[in-house]
């Protein structure tokens, strides 16, 4: 599985490091990644994520259990001391040549405050 990410941010060195989820089993789960690929942008980044697995189990063939997914939790690593709030305009799941975006979550603000 991969997903694809587009976050708005002038934030120049923000990075998610993982994301939690709740899917639609009601089993809340971190989404994690092997590899990522990030392009940045002047007004933030599109970034590419391969190899994502749930909890410590790789998600291939599992896109369906994502439909009507929660985020519950989104951890960020950043060196800077900007409390400008991101927010993800765009993620797309894909799995076996299907796509899921989770359009009612989107578009997801991250305040960075405190």
């Amino acid at each position: 599985m991969k997903l694809y990410l587009s976050a708005d941010t002038d934030i120049e060195d923000v990075e998610i490091d993982y994301i939690e989820v709740k899917l639609a089993t009601d089993e809340t789960v971190t989404v994690d990644w092997d590899e990522s690929d990030i392009a940045w942008e002047d007004n933030g980044f599109n970034a590419r994520y391969k190899g994502v697995y749930f909890d410590e189990e790789y998600a291939d063939g599992k896109l369906s259990s994502l439909h009507g997914m929660q985020i519950e939790y989104i951890n960020l690593y950043t060196e800077s001391d900007s409390n400008s709030d991101i927010v993800i305009t765009d993620m797309i799941f894909e799995d076996e040549g299907e796509q899921y975006t989770p359009e009612h979550l989107l578009p997801y603000v991250i305040s960075m405050e405190g």
